[in-house]
């Protein structure tokens, strides 16, 4: 099915067509475009990330050679203007330092240029291969610790996990300088559910321990974390990063490489014992919230997992992630996304200005503001929001328009209550449809305090 007649089965509203034609905002990103480039291509991401498993790489031996992607796939990404961003991870049984021991690389010890530091000449080689890849994540969700867990890859200590950081930045920054290395997304959840101490904070002690860390940029240009199924964790643990670096003097931006609330309740794929319920207009819902509390706590760039469901996502995954299904029908949250990419491209600041019974987001642009707002609770809120300018629109998360009632110094508006199939405390897990509130700038923007 061509990209035209899908444009006609999802429809923009409000004019939102115009703002399609301009380049897509360099920090919205999905998981692994290339299943899909004409979705991605309507959807108007602007970067992907796509998995390279040394494992499925190279399984028996050095000399294997087996790249996950296409060489023409990954190329017609590239030229279609969607940067690529490597995730990097797995160890193969037989370039295990321990064979017990999933993760820690033979030779990490060795200096990276001698040939026995089996992980710097994997690295080497695969920068070697894609030379227009440019950023560079090194390893994935290295707190999982149940051996059991399928997407358990790292059985070494704190300091071996530096190391393998240390051996990366060293080596992709010798073959470019240009080469972004972020340091692997943390879950925080796998130990705070379990009582344990946060990984990110032990692995923050044990890089203070290594005394060449801070010559080198303390190994990462920035960090990963991968966050889901409740907005309101995103805000809260994306700052939560922030201050642990403040803490040990220095800080990174911040990328969110993974999020989504995964539907249970999809007729095509029905999860009988779910995590959450969550139903598919929550999914579309948590869409919005994400984005602009992930925006206010300060992240860089953020990327949902996934564009499209696969087989193979019915072992690794009991829920779909994908924005659409594997049979290529979109899932309202693709159109969720697709709005809120285009509402909000181009931001240059974001604060979080309430979250009580409602949440509101201010979303700043050259030439005007966006109010993101939602409802927390089953009620439908009425909420007053200063007015600065002209109104030029306001629509529902799926671009529906709504009637706002505005007034000389302020807007009033209705905020439809959640489903709130799951509650987190006193507030639904995932509000209600977020409400987009478009105004053009009349006055200078206040920064905010």
């Amino acid at each position: 099915m061509c990209c035209s007649q899908r444009s006609r089965r999802i429809p923009l509203i409000l004019g939102l067509l115009l703002l399609a034609a301009a380049p897509p905002d360099p920090r919205f990103g999905v998981v692994e475009s290339p299943e899909a480039p004409d979705w991605a291509a309507e959807l108007g991401i602007a970067w992907t990330r796509v998995r390279f498993a040394w494992h499925e790489i190279q399984p028996n031996g050095p000399e294997d050679w087996n790249p996950p992607w296409p060489a023409e796939r990954l190329e017609a990404e590239h030229r279609a203007g969607r940067e690529i961003v490597a995730l990097v991870l797995g160890t193969p049984e037989w370039a295990r330092a321990d064979p017990r021991v999933p993760g820690v690389p033979r030779g990490l010890y060795e200096d990276e240029s001698r040939p026995e530091n089996e992980w710097a000449a994997f690295l080497r080689r695969l920068a070697t291969t894609y030379p227009y890849i440019r950023t560079w994540i090194i390893w994935n969700e290295p707190d999982i610790w149940d051996p059991s867990y399928p997407g358990y890859t790292w059985g070494g200590s704190e300091a071996d996990f530096v190391r393998l950081l240390r051996v990366a930045y060293r080596t992709l920054k010798g073959l470019n300088r240009e080469n972004r290395v972020l340091l692997g997304a943390f879950t925080y959840w796998w130990d705070a559910v379990y009582g344990r101490r946060p990984y990110f904070e032990r692995f923050l002690e044990a890089l203070d321990r290594d005394p060449e860390a801070p010559r080198y940029n303390r190994y990462f240009d920035g960090l990963c974390v991968n966050l889901y199924f409740n907005p309101d964790s995103l805000y809260d643990l994306i700052r939560w990063h922030h201050e642990r670096m403040q803490d040990h003097g220095f800080d990174r931006p911040i990328w969110l490489t993974e999020t989504n609330a995964a539907p249970s309740e999809d007729p095509i794929w029905p999860v009988p014992r779910p995590m959450f319920r969550i139903t598919l207009e929550e999914q579309a819902a948590f869409i919005g919230q994400a984005l602009a509390l992930a925006l206010a706590a300060g992240t860089e760039r953020l990327a949902v997992y996934k564009l499209i469901d696969n087989p193979g996502d019915h072992f690794a995954n009991p829920e779909p992630f994908g924005l659409v299904r594997e049979d290529g029908s979109p899932r309202p949250a693709y159109q969720a996304y697709r709005v809120a990419i285009r509402v909000l491209a181009g931001f240059t600041n974001a604060r979080l200005v309430r979250r009580d019974r409602a949440t509101v987001v201010e979303i700043q642009k050259p030439d005007g503001r966006v109010w993101v707002a939602w409802s927390r609770s089953p009620l439908a809120q009425s909420i007053v929001l200063e007015r600065r300018g002209t109104l030029q629109g306001a629509m529902d998360g799926m671009g529906n328009p709504i009637p706002v009632e505005s007034a000389a110094r302020h807007y009033r508006i209705k905020l439809p209550g959640a489903l709130c199939r799951q509650q987190f405390g006193a507030s639904c897990m995932i509000g209600g449809m977020p409400v987009y509130i478009l105004e053009s700038a009349l006055r200078p923007i206040r920064e905010p305090e």
